[in-house]
C-alpha cells in the first residue's frame, strides 16, 4: 500500500495515474526553508519531514510518499502566496522570465523506516503576461494553494512559453522520478 502524505488534490490526481492503491494521510511536518542550503536540499529535507511525520492508521504497512514543491527564482525560494495581492505581484515578476520548479520526494518504508530521498527540477519560461491574462488565470483557479501562485494544468496557452523537464513536476509530483524511485526502493 502507498500512503500519500499530502492533502494536495493535484498530487492525488497524479498518483492515480500509477494505478496502484493508495491512501491520503496527513503529515504534521511544517515546511521550512533553510538559508544557505541549496533548493534541492531544502526540497528533499521537507519531503523527508513530511514522510516521517505522516499520520498513519494503526497497523499500516507499505510506503509513505512525502513531497514538497516550490519555485526558485532570482536566488529565492517561492512557495504559496499568502494573499491575492502577493500572487498578483509574483506573476507579474515571473512574466516573460524563466524560473525553476523543484520537488523533493521521499519514500519511507513504514515497517523498517528505511527511506530514500531525491528531487526533480523543471525549468519553466513564462510568456509576457498582460493583466487580463492574470485575471483570467485567477478566475480559473485560486492561486493561494499553489507554489508560485499558478497551476500549469489551468493554462490555456496564455501562461507558459516553454517547459524543460517534467510537466508533472510543475504540477507537484514528478511521476517519472516517482516510478523510478519506487522500482529502486524494492
Amino acid at each position: 500500500m502507498l500512503y500519500l502524505a499530502s492533502q494536495s488534490p493535484r498530487r492525488r490526481a497524479l498518483l492515480r495515474q500509477l494505478r496502484r492503491p493508495f491512501r491520503v494521510v496527513r503529515s504534521t511536518h511544517r515546511e521550512v526553508i533553510r538559508r544557505g542550503r541549496s533548493p534541492s536540499a531544502n526540497a528533499m529535507r521537507n519531503a523527508i519531514g513530511k514522510a516521517r511525520r505522516a499520520q498513519l492508521p494503526s497497523g499500516a504497512r507499505g510506503i509513505v510518499i512525502g513531497a514538497d514543491t516550490f519555485l526558485y527564482f532570482r536566488g529565492r525560494v517561492i512557495g504559496k502566496p499568502r494573499t491575492m495581492r502577493e500572487a498578483w505581484r509574483l506573476l507579474r515578476s515571473l512574466s516573460g522570465k524563466s524560473h525553476w520548479v523543484y520537488t523533493g520526494l521521499c519514500l519511507r518504508d513504514v515497517t523498517s523506516s528505511r527511506q530514500r530521498a531525491s528531487y526533480d527540477k523543471t525549468k519553466v519560461t513564462f510568456k509576457p503576461l498582460a493583466d487580463k491574462a492574470i485575471t483570467r488565470l485567477f478566475a480559473r483557479a485560486s492561486p493561494l494553494d499553489k507554489a508560485g501562485g499558478y497551476a500549469i494544468q489551468h493554462d490555456r496557452g496564455e501562461l507558459i512559453a516553454r517547459i524543460e523537464g517534467s510537466r508533472s513536476n510543475v504540477v507537484g509530483l514528478p511521476l517519472e522520478l516517482l516510478r523510478q524511485e519506487l522500482r529502486q526502493f524494492r
